[in-house]
C-alpha cells in the first residue's frame, strides 16, 4: 500500500504573526477607526483567536499604535527611496521633494494606509495615540527635511500639499492625484445644488 508523503507545514514565528495581524488591523482600523473597530473583527480577519491576539498585543491600544507606526514607517521608507532616486539626478532640493511628492501620490492609492493615517489623527484625543502620532509626524518631517535639504518654506508647502492630497484622496475624486482638482469638486457640488 503506497504511503502518503507528509506535506511539510511551516509555522509562523511570533514576529511573522504580528506583522500579519498588523496588516489585518490596518484594514479594520481604516474602516472603523480606533473606537469603532473590535479586536474580534481583527482576529477573525487574520484567522486567530482573540486571546492569541491579546497574547501578541496586550491591548487594542497597543495594536492600534503598532498599526499607526507601521503606516508611518511605510511612508518614511517611500520618502527615503524617492529621495535616493531624486539625488541620483544631482538636482536641487526641489527635485528631491518632487520625487518624494510623486512617490507619495502613488502611495495614496493604498486606501487602507491613507484612511489609517486619517484615523490616527482623529484618535488623537487619546494621550498615547497623540504622543505617538506627534512623534512619528515629527520623524517623518525630519526625514523629508534631512533627505531633501529643502528650506522651511519648501517643507511647509510640501506638507501642506500632502495634507491637501490626503483630503482629495479620501474624497475619491477619481482619476489620479495629478489630475485632481478641488475647484472641479466645488463646481460639481454647485451643479448638484450643494454648497459652493
Amino acid at each position: 500500500m503506497p504511503t502518503k508523503s507528509a506535506i511539510p507545514t511551516t509555522r509562523q514565528t511570533a514576529d511573522e504573526r504580528r506583522a500579519e495581524i498588523v496588516r489585518a488591523a490596518l484594514t479594520e482600523f481604516a474602516a472603523g477607526g480606533y473606537a469603532g473597530t473590535s479586536t474580534d473583527s481583527i482576529a477573525h480577519r487574520v484567522g486567530v483567536s482573540q486571546p492569541y491576539l491579546f497574547q501578541l498585543y496586550g491591548t487594542k491600544r497597543e495594536l492600534f499604535l503598532a498599526t499607526v507606526l507601521h503606516a508611518f514607517e511605510r511612508t518614511r521608507h517611500v520618502f527615503e527611496d524617492a529621495a535616493r532616486r531624486g539625488r541620483a539626478d544631482e538636482g536641487p532640493a526641489s527635485d528631491v521633494l518632487h520625487a518624494m511628492g510623486e512617490a507619495y501620490m502613488e502611495l495614496l492609492s493604498d486606501r487602507d494606509l491613507l484612511r489609517v493615517q486619517l484615523q490616527a489623527y482623529a484618535a488623537c484625543g487619546d494621550d498615547d495615540v497623540r504622543t505617538t502620532v506627534r512623534e512619528e509626524f515629527a520623524r517623518l518631517y525630519a526625514v523629508v527635511r534631512d533627505e531633501s535639504g529643502a528650506s522651511p518654506e519648501e517643507l511647509h508647502h510640501f506638507f501642506a500639499e500632502g495634507m491637501l492630497l490626503n483630503v482629495a484622496a479620501s474624497l475619491e475624486l477619481g482619476g489620479s492625484p495629478k489630475t485632481w482638482s478641488l475647484g472641479r469638486l466645488l463646481e460639481e457640488a454647485h451643479a448638484r445644488g450643494g454648497a459652493a
